[in-house]
This record gives structure tokens, C-alpha cells and sequence, in this order.
């Protein structure tokens, strides 16, 4: 019996040893795991800040270049730069500087950022100049002292200055790549690093640990792109085509009208020599009618000396009976022609009128584009 008891215990001190033994090993291997994600929290919460705060960067940039882009839209030209981060522009400090936060309309907290802009004397887009001359031909409904379009400003000077700028780019870069405008973000170190200490980096430009500005540029043709200059100056070219082919046809329907209506004058004057071949030939057979009379006489007064007399008097009653017909029938016909040539007068007044009016419209359209520029 007291071998049994002493077994027994034995039995329950080994089974709460090896209760004891497995308790420490959970215990470790949860603390292993708790470790193991201090440490992953420890290093991704630095990570998800940068994350937070690279998107935030990212937005801050775009709302820029929204705001930048729509100011040119408004303002036919781009904003100047900042001297400090005021927000204020001052056009007079030239193409680099801070952006003009104020100007935009945007928050303040964005100002930090650098801001640059294409200013060159032959195209500075950061003032609104007059480069775009549209020859448009006088109307006689629409004088050109009403309104002249070779003095109007508005973005088609800025779409113009644009392709001048792309064609011979002499002004800011970023990188070396021509650039309407560009705008720097100093990154997370609020420093701002490469290129960006002195001008512009290329946009785009891998992260280092010496670099984390980021950057938005739009290139010249790219901006003349989101303005849609190619189609606007197009539309105002093709305007101003269709106004000129209005005024060469308009002219063209003037010198038709005065062709037409020296053709009515010389029928008139037909008409009249017809009616003066009517009474002469008239005169004539009343002439000739007198001469057979005088011929009737004498002979009837004379024996065998008339008869000859009669003969030709009769003759030339007939003769002239008939160049009075023939005058008549001449008064007819230029009568006729005369009033077709009235009908063909009034028919080319009507086209005359009628391409007046196209002309007038033709200018008018043209007006119309080049004076709502950019606008829809």
C-alpha cells in the first residue's frame, strides 16, 4: 500500500513538471512573436509617415499646376514668380523665385515651394503681349474702327508666344529640357537639394539619400496642348480664310454688277437707236408715199412721160415699207434684249446683297474668335 502511495506522487510531480516545462516554452515563443512585430511596427509607422507624406507632396504639386494652368486660361499669361513666400507676384525680379500662392489663389502653407517661368525677350509668357495680327478685310456693315483685331490681347497671343518659345527655346529649363513652367518641392528634409539649389532639376529624378525634392513641369508644347492653342488657332486662322475668300467674292460680285449694268445702259441705248430707225423709216415711207403722189400727178398731167415716174415712186414705197417693218421689228427685239438685261442687273444686285451680308458674316465670326481667345 505504501509502495501504491508513492508511485502516485510520483506520477502527478512528473506530470507537473512537464505542465511547468510547456507553460515557459509558450511563453517564449509569444514574446519571440511580439519581438518580432514591435519590430515591424517600429519600422513601418517611419514608412507609413513617408507615405502619408509623399501624397500629401504629390497634391500640394497638382494643385499648383491646376492653379497655374488656370490662371493662364483666365489671365492669357502665366503668373510671375514670387520674391519670397509672401504670395505676391513681382514681374519685375524675373523667371525664378517662389510660388505666388496669393496670385493663385491657393493656401498659403504651398508657398514654400519654388516656382519658375519661360520669360525670354522674344516670347515672355509671364506678360500678356500683342503677337498675334490677324488680317481681317474691311466690311461696309462692320467698319474695322468698331474694332481691331490686330490690337486685341488674349490667350491667342499666349498660344502664339508658345510656339515662337518651341520653335527657338531660350529660356528656363529644368534639367536642360526646355520648360513653360516648373514647380520644386523641397521634400520631407524641408531642404532643397541637386539642381534645385541653384535652378531646376529634370522632374522625375530618382530619390536618393542626398535628394527627395519633388517636381512638376509642364514643357512648352505641352502646355499649349492642355490650353488647346493648336485648335483655337486654327479655328481663328480658318476664320480669318473664310473672311477673305467672303471679301474676294463680295468683290467679285461688285465688278459682276457693274458688268451687268453697263450691259443694261448699252441696251437702253440699243433701244433708243431702234425707236430712232422707227421714225426715220417712218419719215422715209412718208417721203416716199409724197414722191408716188407727185409721181401719180405728173403723170396723169403728161401723156407717156409718168409712167417710168410711177414705177419708181411705188418701188420706193415699198422699200421703205419695208425698212419700217424691219426698224419695228429691230425696236422689238432690243426692247426685249434691254429688259433681259434689266432682269440680269437686278439678279446680280440680289447676289451683290446677298454676298454683302456673307462678308459681314464672315468678319463678324472672325471678330468672334479672335475676341473670346481662349475662352469656350
Amino acid at each position: 500500500m505504501m509502495r501504491h502511495s508513492l508511485s502516485y506522487f510520483k506520477v502527478c510531480a512528473a506530470r507537473k513538471s512537464r505542465v511547468k516545462g510547456f507553460s515557459l516554452v509558450e511563453l517564449a515563443v509569444s514574446l519571440a512573436v511580439v519581438g518580432v512585430a514591435g519590430l515591424l511596427v517600429w519600422r513601418l509607422v517611419p514608412a507609413a509617415r513617408g507615405v502619408s507624406g509623399g501624397a500629401l507632396i504629390v497634391q500640394q504639386l497638382s494643385t499648383v499646376q491646376t492653379a497655374v494652368e488656370g490662371f493662364a486660361l483666365t489671365r492669357s499669361r502665366l503668373p510671375c514668380p514670387a520674391v519670397a513666400d509672401d504670395g505676391a507676384e513681382n514681374c519685375s525680379a524675373g523667371g525664378r523665385g517662389f510660388v505666388p500662392w496669393r496670385a493663385l489663389g491657393i493656401d498659403r502653407a504651398i508657398g514654400a515651394m519654388r516656382y519658375g517661368v519661360y520669360r525670354a525677350p522674344a516670347s515672355d509668357l509671364a506678360v500678356l503681349s500683342d503677337t498675334l495680327h490677324p488680317t481681317l478685310p474691311p466690311s461696309p456693315i462692320i467698319p474695322l474702327a468698331t474694332y481691331n483685331p490686330a490690337t486685341t490681347l488674349n490667350g491667342l497671343d499666349l498660344c502664339l508666344n508658345l510656339r515662337r518659345a518651341a520653335a527657338t527655346p531660350a529660356g528656363l529649363t529644368a534639367g536642360g529640357v526646355p520648360v513653360a513652367y516648373v514647380v520644386a518641392h523641397p521634400g520631407a528634409n524641408g531642404r532643397f537639394e541637386g539642381l534645385n539649389t541653384v535652378g531646376f532639376d529634370l522632374p522625375g529624378r530618382a530619390a536618393a539619400d542626398t535628394y527627395d525634392d519633388q517636381m512638376v513641369a509642364t514643357g512648352l508644347s505641352e502646355l499649349s496642348a492642355h490650353l488647346s492653342c493648336p485648335k483655337r488657332l486654327g479655328e481663328v486662322h480658318a476664320a480669318v480664310r473664310s473672311a477673305m475668300a467672303a471679301y474676294d467674292l463680295d468683290r467679285d460680285t461688285q465688278m459682276f454688277l457693274d458688268f451687268r449694268n453697263f450691259a443694261y445702259v448699252v441696251r437702253q441705248t440699243d433701244t433708243r437707236f431702234a425707236q430712232a430707225n422707227v421714225g426715220q423709216a417712218a419719215l422715209d415711207l412718208a417721203i416716199a408715199v409724197g414722191a408716188s403722189a407727185s409721181a401719180i400727178s405728173i403723170a396723169a398731167n403728161s401723156a407717156g412721160v409718168g409712167a417710168g415716174l410711177i414705177v419708181g415712186a411705188v418701188l420706193g414705197v415699198t422699200a421703205a415699207t419695208a425698212a419700217q417693218v424691219s426698224a419695228a421689228l429691230q425696236l422689238v427685239s432690243a426692247q426685249a434684249a434691254e429688259e433681259k438685261a434689266r432682269q440680269q442687273s437686278v439678279g446680280a444686285l440680289t447676289l451683290r446683297t446677298q454676298s454683302t451680308l456673307d462678308l459681314a458674316s464672315a468678319v463678324r465670326a472672325a471678330y468672334v474668335q479672335d475676341q473670346k481667345g481662349l475662352l469656350p
